[in-house]
């Protein structure tokens, strides 16, 4: 479903002229919508936490583990 940023809404594929073109402003659009930026975040935080929490199984390893 194309995203117009201009409008800032999905347009439906049938709305959509031969080349692609928004009805209401006339930009071309891309056919992928862009990513939020609260999921780049989420995506990263996750990646930060299971990083720390890795670390903390290595230290408790090598703390238990004779």
């Amino acid at each position: 479903m194309p995203f117009c940023e201009k409008c800032a809404r999905f347009q439906e594929d049938g709305d959509l002229d031969a080349e692609g073109r928004c009805p209401a402003c006339g930009e071309v659009l891309a056919t992928k919508a862009p990513v939020p930026w609260h999921f780049k975040f989420l995506v990263v935080g996750t990646a930060v936490y299971l990083l720390y929490r890795i670390g903390q199984g290595i230290d408790w390893l090598v703390h238990h583990v004779h």
